[in-house]
């Protein structure tokens, strides 16, 4: 149950909030993470430690790698000049609430005017490649659109000359997006079920953390980001997905009602960003002389601060400033001894922060 303080919001949200089931974004989830490791875009991203230890994850993302024909290798390698093919297939999804199904997806893709996909496809490109904020776009024209890319002086031409291509044969290119799309899903389909059925495990589990730890579900969620568009809305449907598995969307429709995607990782990856920080900054405290000097004395006996500030002949206030950051690190700790503050190494948490070090670096 929440804090007092929050059993308000708490209410609020429980009369609107609804868990929400959509198979389709576990597609979505393993074809967006593959490309953008096709395309090396996660090759450092801490999230990948988490990722492997899931099996059915590393299984259906290694399935691509496996299966898919070279032929399509080579057409997911030709868009990698800008963020086309993921951001086409979680824009159907996400804007268009009655897509449920890979056939209903499949149906919108078609129907789809030319002019929309390409006015899209242009807008990946300026945002990856175009340094003005683009008001004069023009959004509702193919050859328009072609021509203020043909102008815009700020792309690199060999940039500019494979999106002009992807212009210059509209129904070709919308072709080759949708063999992309299906051939994927041709790999992916026989991991769905288990997906799904992983999402709604964690689903269950994320219903019962509202229940036990309201404050640490908002947190993780990242509730207190989006609370206006919570508010300003009658429904929210949050999914709690496994194959976007630390990932985190908001978005608000004219029906009321604002859908929320997140990973089932968000508790994990918050922790591991935390030990992250905590790693970088007891990092940072060990490459300063000062801050080394001012330790390694509290490592051989507890001091008092004026004592330590005329052994160092370093400024009373200096010495508080890092004495501060010290035990906000957790490195130093103190005890009294006859009115006088006695600061001493905290062996404890310094075991903590070489043991989280080797995990990082392992």
């Amino acid at each position: 149950m929440p804090n007092a303080k929050n059993r308000i919001d708490y209410f609020e949200l429980k009369k609107r909030l609804k868990f929400v089931n959509k198979p389709l974004f576990e597609f979505c989830g393993a074809y967006v993470y593959y490309i953008d490791s096709y395309y090396g875009l996660k090759k450092n991203d801490p999230k990948n430690k988490l990722c492997s230890k899931q099996p059915l994850f590393i299984e259906a993302i290694t399935a691509f790698d496996k299966e898919l024909s070279p032929f399509v290798k080579s057409e997911i390698e030709a868009f990698s000049f800008a963020n086309i093919l993921q951001s086409v297939l979680k824009a159907f999804l996400f804007d268009y609430q009655s897509i449920n199904t890979f056939e209903s997806l499949l149906k919108k893709y078609d129907s789809y005017k030319i002019e929309e996909l390409f006015d899209f496809i242009g807008g990946c490109f300026i945002n990856e490649h175009l340094q003005s904020n683009c008001e004069d776009w023009p959004s509702k024209n193919l050859e328009a659109m072609a021509q203020y890319l043909r102008d815009s002086d700020s792309v690199e031409p060999s940039a500019k000359e494979k999106v002009l291509n992807l212009f210059s044969y509209p129904k070709e290119t919308k072709m080759r997006i949708k063999h992309i799309i299906v051939s994927m899903y041709e790999v992916f389909k026989r991991f769905e079920s288990d997906c799904v059925e992983q999402a709604k495990k964690q689903q269950k589990r994320y219903m019962n953390l509202m229940e036990i730890d309201y404050d640490y579900f908002c947190q993780i969620l990242k509730f207190d980001d989006i609370s206006e568009a919570i508010k300003n809305n009658d429904r929210v449907d949050l999914y709690i997905s496994y194959m976007f598995n630390v990932s985190y969307f908001c978005k608000e429709y004219n029906d009321g009602t604002v859908f929320l995607l997140n990973g089932f990782l968000c508790d994990e990856y918050r922790a591991a960003k935390l030990e992250q920080h905590s790693v970088e900054n007891f990092l940072s405290i060990l490459g300063d002389k000062e801050c080394m000097r001012i330790l390694m004395c509290y490592v051989k006996r507890p001091y008092y601060l004026l004592e330590l500030s005329r052994e160092l002949d370093i400024t009373p206030n200096k010495l508080r400033m890092y004495n501060s950051r010290f035990l906000d690190a957790g490195l130093v700790d103190f005890e009294y001894t006859n009115s006088r503050r006695y600061y001493y190494i905290n062996k404890e948490e310094v075991e903590k922060y070489l043991d989280m070090c080797k995990r990082m670096f392992k």
